[in-house]
């Protein structure tokens, strides 16, 4: 049976298991991998998290490797950020995690790196399915590798000293691979914390794997409520996303954690990058800080290459990731919680109040249109709705960077069909709540088709 090409995504390999993905695949893309890296008896250091599928597909991943030569580190459960942070640790030519992110328990997938873990855009394994030679290679062994405390040693590193006993948290793990280095990490760091779903469990059986969802957030709101934390937060399967909650129980848009760092965290001169969703917040504190700011498309490829080959210090997105130069141009939840710490210790306020300033326009949050083949209930595809939104609001000035942003001087908006999930995303803003609620509803009307 070939291996459906619907798997290769723009950001990583996903499907759901088994139908879309299953061993035979993951078997055929390890040994496509190697033939792709081009070099007998690649290093590739190979993780999983903790989806019920990630055994069966790690070791046929890891088979397909060892019968062309690979020399294997098997890293066990562990998130992409460490995964990232192995592969230049262990100086490996290249690294692989088995993990379908945020995506619910049906769900898995295979994200891949180069030396110093730069990210492989997974239609270039494509060719390398049918061209890679049938040959069997010799040299290949597999070695088990348990990097945790590095990576915890090198985290706590970020960290200043003040922060040791300043705070309690609510720290959701959300039954991923993060559970026991967040663990380790707020042991050291000496951070008083009430822990949720820090097991690993692919059933993710308390709430959905991705933060952004309000049930997966709302134990740890109420726990925050209910024991007086100064704020929480919440990691997706894989912990390269952190979604934050202040000490009133509310969520924290994540353009406002962006701004945030940037006023904190980015020196005058830098360069930071957001996505087609982030505030107009984002661009006024890089002015007011002299710091050049631009948008990136959507994902972690595209961030990550746009960050080296425009030397950028800090990029973030909406959706809770957060990538840092000295992270080897990637994201780690871990990090930014780090950082996030390390400037409210230094600030003496509550979240909530340190966020004020940033609070300057009215957002309309996320819309998520559900798409089947393509199209939304009134069966219009992406490209369709575009085309409509496009040819009525001519007027503003246009972006296609990523999907349509259209911009007016007191208000925008951005609509983009998903990478990684069947939904058309929506997002406006305003500089007025009376004018963010009439193109709530005008919009929503239009990509409805009403």
């Amino acid at each position: 049976m070939p291996i459906n090409a619907k798997i290769f995504r723009e950001y990583d390999i996903r499907g759901i298991y088994p139908d879309e993905i299953n061993k035979k695949a993951a078997y055929e893309i390890g040994r496509a991998f190697c033939a792709y890296l081009g070099k007998k008896n690649p290093e590739i250091a190979v993780g999983r998290d903790a989806r019920l599928s990630s055994p069966e597909l790690s070791e046929a991943f890891i088979k397909g490797c060892l019968e062309q030569g690979g020399r294997i580190s098997d890293l066990g459960i562990i998130t992409t950020p460490a995964l990232i942070f192995s592969v230049n640790l262990l100086k490996t030519d290249a690294g692989a995690i088995i993990t379908a992110s945020h995506n619910p328990s049906e769900y898995n997938g295979i994200k891949l790196v180069e030396k110093r873990a730069v990210s492989v855009p997974p239609k270039e394994l494509l060719n390398h399915l049918e061209t890679r030679s049938p040959k069997k290679e010799k040299g290949g062994f597999l070695k088990k590798t348990n990097i945790l405390s590095s990576y915890v040693d090198f985290l706590s590193s970020f960290a200043k000293k003040e922060i040791s006993g300043q705070f309690r948290l609510a720290a959701d793990a959300s039954n991923g691979a993060a559970g026991e280095m967040l663990k380790l990490l707020l042991n050291k760091l000496e951070i008083s914390y009430w822990p949720l779903f820090f097991e690993p469990d692919g059933n993710f059986p308390n709430h959905s794997p991705n933060p952004l969802k309000k049930e997966a957030q709302q134990k740890a709101k109420e726990l925050i409520i209910h024991r007086g934390a100064d704020f929480g937060f919440i990691l997706d399967a894989d912990g390269d996303r952190i979604i934050f909650v202040d000490e009133k129980g509310k969520e924290i848009r994540g353009d406002l954690i962006i701004a945030f760092l940037i006023d904190h965290l980015v020196k005058k001169g830098d360069r930071v990058l957001t996505d087609s969703a982030a505030s107009r917040i984002v661009f006024d504190v890089a002015e007011e800080k002299g710091v050049k700011a631009e948008r990136a498309r959507t994902g972690h490829l595209n961030i990550e290459n746009a960050m080296r080959e425009k030397k950028v210090f800090f990029a973030g997105e909406v959706s809770g990731h957060y990538y840092f130069k000295d992270f080897f141009f990637s994201s780690s939840g871990l990090l930014t919680l780090i950082h996030v710490l390390n400037i409210l210790s230094g600030l003496r306020k509550t979240f909530s109040r340190a966020l004020e300033p940033y609070e300057r326009y009215f957002h309309s949050r996320e819309y998520n249109f559900s798409a089947s083949g393509g199209k939304i209930k009134n069966q219009k595809t992406a490209e369709e709705i575009i085309a409509v939104l496009k040819k009525k609001y001519a007027a503003g000035k246009q972006s296609f960077l990523d999907g349509l942003t259209v911009e007016y001087p007191e208000w925008w908006f951005n609509i983009r069909p998903s990478h990684t999930e069947p939904v058309i995303r929506l997002n406006i803003e305003a500089d007025k709540e009376s004018l963010i609620q009439e193109k709530i509803k005008e919009l929503t009307s239009l990509v409805n088709g009403n």
